[in-house]
């Protein structure tokens, strides 16, 4: 475990690294299917991933709108996101929300309760807006953390230019 150099892409580039580690150890080590955490972990993951760039950089989130051929290059065919008027950084407003108040919840489509889907609700209404498929979560983490930290060094490069 090393110091962070630049603390806001080196948090976000890490709970990246954190999440596929883990991957590489359960599958090195085959821990058994009922004794891994995959979600909690992404979960959790997610909450940093979310909270930190929405106190700290919410200006390098990505403005762009969440339009069908957005939603298919982050990976997310089958997750129900809001219209195109929405942007992600909205969206991770939004998500942020969700996640401080616990206005997120699980669903399992069939008796074996494994999770199919993640969704945020509104904190007002407790409507469902976002419904992600439960494969498509670690996809739209990637993106979105790649992106975010892309930005991140463009802001810090145009302020040492300044």
């Amino acid at each position: 475990m090393g110091n962070y150099n630049n603390f806001e892409p080196d948090f976000v580039s890490r709970t990246i690294d954190l999440i596929e580690q883990y991957y590489a150890m359960i599958e090195q080590l085959e821990v058994p299917f009922e004794k891994q955490f995959n979600y909690t972990l992404t979960l959790n993951c997610l909450l940093g991933l979310i909270v930190m760039p929405k106190e700290r950089e919410i200006r390098c989130v990505p403005n762009t709108r969440l339009t069908a051929d957005f939603k298919n290059e982050m990976g997310l065919n089958r997750s129900i996101l809001p219209d195109s008027q929405t942007t992600l950084r909205r969206l991770i407003e939004m998500m942020r929300h969700s996640v401080a108040h616990f206005d997120i919840e699980v669903e399992s489509t069939d008796e074996h309760n494994l999770v199919n889907f993640v969704n945020f609700k509104d904190t007002a209404s407790k409507e469902v807006y976002a419904r992600f498929s439960s494969d498509e979560i670690l996809p739209f983490l990637k993106f979105y953390a790649e992106r975010l930290v892309e930005n991140i060094h463009q802001k810090q490069q145009y302020r040492e230019l300044a």
